[in-house]
């Protein structure tokens, strides 16, 4: 994990909301799709971070740029991978200035089969950063995030791999996204989505919108 962290630690401007309202239930959730931003906060020790996605696909393929203070980057996932990838990766496909492909793996979401047999049968077994492992449910919970500037409570499953770490995924099959990762001194947690400011992409563009494979 320590190349995930260092790769996580510099900031970038954090979306926030107007503090003291009530969480909304996750019927308020509106679909992703293009111009969908993500931001997380991330924590290492004394160090503070945040990280943002912008969608410029989501289904069937999966396509999104992202940047930190220093750099950026795309990834593209194959429908394929996206609905039954049995790789997740923390780090691999996120290269500073580099159009990257996970023909066979997904980040940030849990394919759609691995999603279905986490609900069903409680665990999956599948190849986490190449190793290959289980990850098993532990319960389930909400998590408060800024949707278009309205605070949601977000069902979530809680899951844990057999190395300790634990995760939190959106409790959608289509949209099993990662919502809070921590290990050790390490987290990682989504404070906010935002769906309704277009033309959001900033290297998306042109061509490689239409043309990303």
């Amino acid at each position: 994990m320590v190349r995930v962290m260092s790769f996580f630690a510099v900031a970038v401007a954090l979306a926030t909301g107007a503090p003291g309202r009530a969480p909304s239930s996750d019927a308020a959730l509106p679909a992703f799709g293009r111009d969908t931003v993500l931001v997380w906060k991330i924590s290492n020790q004394d160090e503070a971070a945040s990280f943002v996605v912008r969608i410029a696909e989501f289904l069937p393929n999966r396509f999104i740029e992202w940047e930190n203070s220093t750099t950026q980057g795309t990834i593209f996932m194959t429908q394929k991978a996206v609905t039954s990838a049995r790789i997740f990766v923390n780090a691999r496909l996120f290269e500073g200035g580099v159009d990257t492909k996970g023909k066979d793996a997904t980040t940030l979401w849990l394919s759609q089969q691995v999603f279905r047999e986490l609900k069903t049968k409680s665990r999956a077994k599948l190849a986490i950063d190449s190793i290959e492992g289980w990850m098993t449910v532990e319960g389930s919970d909400q998590l408060v995030v800024e949707v278009n500037r309205t605070p949601v409570a977000l069902p979530v499953i809680k899951i844990k791999d057999d190395r300790g770490q634990e995760r939190w995924f959106l409790d959608q099959e289509e949209n099993a996204l990662l919502v809070k990762h921590v290990y050790r001194a390490f987290s990682q947690t989504l404070k906010s989505i935002t769906t309704d400011r277009p033309n959001s992409l900033r290297w998306i563009k042109g061509r490689k919108l239409t043309s990303p494979r």
